[in-house]
């Protein structure tokens, strides 16, 4: 899969770029911690869980089908997902990226790492930022961008001075 780079348009400056920390101890502990949540999580649903669905199955299927077709799903398809859910959030971690310029702001990895926005100064409503989400409203959309970046105190503050350069002139 090919992301997007990103290409400044004519004339445009740069204002505030921030990129999620790619430190190897950042990398370690999401994908340790990852990988301990998925156990625990497929260990708790399964022993919680397990039995109630093998004897639903088994009253439709014979029991050692409905054993297999259990185990797959608590043992195999949980976990599964759980391993492509701490995956894209790695992935997130070397793709994602957060572009203010003096006429767009451009993200790409967020809020999921196949997302790419470019969302034009004119068309933003407001931004804010709360729990280290940037939070943008558009006035072309019903709906709230949120982005998440550990910076975004100091992007919301960067817009904030640029709209009222914007605004004084």
């Amino acid at each position: 899969m090919a992301f997007i780079q990103f290409q400044p348009l004519p004339g445009e400056n740069i204002l505030y770029r921030a990129i999620p920390n790619k430190k190897w101890y950042i990398i370690t502990w999401k994908t340790v911690s990852g990988i301990a949540g998925i156990a625990l999580f497929t260990f708790v649903l399964f022993a919680l869980l397990g039995d109630p669905t093998q004897n639903t199955i088994a009253s439709f299927l014979p029991g050692w089908i409905a054993s297999q077709l259990t185990k797959y799903l608590y043992l195999v398809l949980v976990p599964l997902i759980g391993v492509l859910w701490v995956s894209e959030g790695i992935i997130t971690v070397f793709n994602g990226e957060f572009i203010l310029t003096d006429q767009r702001i451009w993200v790409r990895g967020s809020p999921y790492a196949w997302n790419q926005s470019d969302t034009r100064l004119e068309d933003i409503l407001s931004m804010t930022w709360r729990r280290d989400a940037i939070f943008i409203r558009q006035k072309s959309k019903r709906g709230v961008q949120v982005h998440m970046f550990a910076e975004g105190k100091q992007i919301v503050k960067a817009y904030e001075q640029l709209t009222k350069k914007i605004h004084e002139l």
